[in-house]
């Protein structure tokens, strides 16, 4: 009896070390999917059409004021080289261009710096980017070409052919444009016909640069306002509202923290009929 009760304690022993030293089946699934490409999200797509605006557009000279009126080139005339949206939402723009972006594509990013956000493999044929820090632009491995230029103060894209371009990119800038309808309507020059512009965006920003209207709007109003840039410039046509991702807590009541929100408002230069 006594050797019973020994050898029974015995297995419930090996039980319960074995139980300890299995794998559970969230670290199996975890370990089996933890080098698996990433999935991303349908985006969710919403047009914005002109009659969501007013007939005639009056932004008033004070919807592009900023907090700090400083010159520009004093502002960003130290290199950053820092990402100003998180992993997750740089993924998911690399994901995004890398969707219509191709080898063969002539591309131009206005508000360039150190990185496009285009995957590294992905390396288009002309990628011309117009930026503030000549050591950010140097350092971006897809330019082919680059001008430094403060778009503040002069909107032209001189260097830049008309119809000449197949995509226009904006990354996290455009709410720091002052005068948006002028690039707009030189974004719209320099593509070619039927070809599209990008602007991608976050809720991330340095508040005393932006314009003084966009922190005085949340995520939805934002999108629609950058539409509305778009048709005050004339000439484009399928202006759309891109959500990549939401953003906000994530997992369980958001305890793996906050991660960034990613936006896209988009155009196609109107085709000829």
């Amino acid at each position: 009896m006594y050797a019973r009760s020994i050898q029974s304690a015995a297995i419930f022993r090996n039980i319960i070390k074995t139980s300890y030293n299995t794998p559970s089946f969230t670290y199996i699934a975890r370990t089996m999917t933890s080098n698996s490409p990433p999935k991303f999200p349908l985006p969710k797509i919403t047009p914005l059409p002109r009659s969501l605006y007013p007939t005639t557009f009056n932004f008033a000279p004070s919807d592009f004021h900023r907090q700090d009126e400083s010159p520009d080139t004093e502002w960003y005339s130290q290199p950053r080289f820092v990402q100003h949206i998180d992993d997750g939402a740089i993924a998911m723009l690399k994901h995004y261009y890398s969707s219509f972006i191709t080898p063969n594509s002539s591309v131009l990013d206005i508000c360039s710096s150190w990185v496009s956000h285009l995957p590294s493999s992905l390396t288009p044929s002309t990628m011309i980017g117009v930026g503030m820090n000549e050591a950010e632009l140097q350092r971006n491995e897809h330019l082919t070409k680059y001008f430094v230029k403060d778009l503040n103060l002069d909107p032209r894209l001189e260097g830049v052919e008309s119809d000449s371009m197949d995509v226009v990119i904006c990354n996290v800038s455009v709410d720091y444009l002052t005068q948006p309808i002028k690039v707009f309507e030189e974004m719209h020059r320099v593509l070619k016909e039927g070809g599209e512009a990008h602007m991608a965006f976050s809720n991330r920003c340095f508040p005393t640069k932006v314009v003084g209207k966009w922190m005085r709007m949340d995520d939805e109003e934002r999108r629609k306002w950058v539409g509305g840039y778009f048709w005050a410039s004339g000439g484009w046509e399928d202006v759309e509202e891109v959500v990549l991702k939401e953003g906000g807590g994530s997992g369980f009541l958001g305890l793996r923290g906050y991660e960034d929100p990613v936006f896209v408002v988009r155009g196609r230069k109107m085709r000829r009929v």
